[in-house]
């Protein structure tokens, strides 16, 4: 699993790793391994390899996306397989498609070492939609190690050309890694399936769609003394700027009587706005959820599972999205799954829907509940790398993985 993100901060796709980290390390000895960018090691031999092969990749119309590219130091790679090696470890966790180099170089010196590999969501599909809809792109978490200047090169004039070269060489990458590996674990069973359609029809790839870990936090509130909006998010990732923008011309246009409130930290200046309060960063999500609050999320585009979503039901909270919001959350019949034009009422009234609220917060407090527990989370890894078991030695007691941990400090 090599890790290309700080998981330190525990938000988002970084906090869902880090329960995947310690449900392994509840049975097994897991050792944690770190693979830098090539921004970061900023070898000459490791850039010259590195072009070399982005260069043969196109000649043989198999294209290396940037993204993989970026992670693809030689020095790096063979650090980590000589490691493995010496380890004798006897599984791999690799994170996502972005360790194709390693998961090359893997099968090349251990062709017989069980590989798993997390794709997270399909990332070919993201950068399909950007294409598709001509949307700008953001580096997000990988932009911690480019230079301002590479930045805003690839935000801006370059963005376009990068989208849809990203979106034709991932398709590659993911296949390649789906027949590569033992395993393939995604988020959502919808983009299971999406995988599965892309790959040839005799292929044996083994598939398992797991979806974050969400512990119970309060009860579904049912009543409240007042109403209020809350929308959760950076801008430094595009879906969630997309949602901010969209909401507060929403505040701007209806001027609803409930307040907007915006957590997290942001980049860009905040937008004054009736009845908006940026609030920044909250290290007690308990203010944010707390009784009364409705999760707004009008996602961009589908993809994965959208985390916020069962992080606002597990405290008891609705969610009012529209259908890329619950893309990968299989519950019936939610009755705020909505398109945004069926939003304003709600809006503008939101006391006169006070059942409606109290609905949607019990349905997906009871969601997580049964489906999305901790518990249920690591008996679906144990399943998924169970089979591995009965290969190991009657003399190993415990199953030993090489884990990439990603940590700010180490940059």
């Amino acid at each position: 699993m090599v890790l290309t993100r700080d998981i330190t901060e525990r938000v988002g796709r970084a906090s869902v790793v880090v329960k995947i980290l310690e449900g392994l390390s509840r049975d097994n000895d897991v050792t944690p391994l770190r693979l830098r960018s090539l921004l970061e090691t900023r070898s000459v031999t490791d850039l010259a390899v590195a072009l070399a092969v982005w260069l043969w990749s196109l000649i043989r119309l198999r294209p290396m996306p940037l993204q993989c590219l970026l992670y693809s130091s030689h020095g790096e790679c063979a650090r980590l397989v000589r490691r493995i090696r010496d380890g004798a470890f006897a599984m791999v966790y690799l994170d996502t498609v972005r360790c194709q180099m390693l998961l090359r170089m893997l099968r090349r010196a251990l062709p017989d070492i069980f590989i798993v590999t997390d794709f997270d969501d399909l990332m070919s599909r993201r950068m399909r939609y950007l294409a598709q809809h001509r949307l700008p792109l953001l580096v997000g978490h990988t932009g911690a190690v480019f230079p301002n200047w590479l930045r805003k090169l690839a935000e801006g004039p370059l963005a376009r050309l990068i989208t849809h070269y990203e979106a034709a060489s991932l398709r590659h990458a993911e296949q390649e890694a789906a027949h590569a590996s033992n395993i393939v674990v995604l988020l959502s069973d919808k983009e299971r399936t999406l995988l599965r359609e892309n790959l040839a029809p005799r292929s044996r790839a083994v598939m398992h769609a797991i979806p974050p870990p969400m512990a119970v936090r309060s009860p579904p509130w049912v009543t409240a003394q007042a109403i209020r909006f809350v929308f959760v998010g950076s801008d430094r990732q595009l879906q969630n700027r997309t949602a901010i923008d969209y909401l507060l011309e929403r505040w701007r246009l209806l001027r609803p009587a409930a307040t907007l409130y915006i957590y997290s930290a942001q980049t860009r200046p905040q937008a004054v706005a009736p009845g908006v309060e940026w609030c920044g960063f909250a290290p007690d999500l308990r203010e944010v959820y707390r009784p009364g609050s409705v999760l707004l999320l009008p996602a961009l585009a589908s993809g994965g599972i959208k985390t916020k979503v069962a992080e606002a039901w597990s405290f008891g909270c609705p969610v009012l999205g529209n259908a890329a919001a619950f893309e990968g959350l299989a519950i019936e019949n939610y009755p705020l799954n909505l398109p945004e034009a069926l939003w304003p009422p709600l809006l503008t009234d939101p006391d006169a829907h006070a059942a409606l609220w109290a609905e949607a917060a019990t349905r997906g407090h009871d969601f997580v509940a049964r489906h999305l527990s901790p518990q249920r989370f690591d008996r679906a890894w144990a399943n998924a790398i169970g089979i591995r078991r009965g290969a190991l030695p009657a003399s190993e007691p415990r199953q030993a993985f090489a884990v990439a941990h990603l940590k700010a400090s180490q940059r």
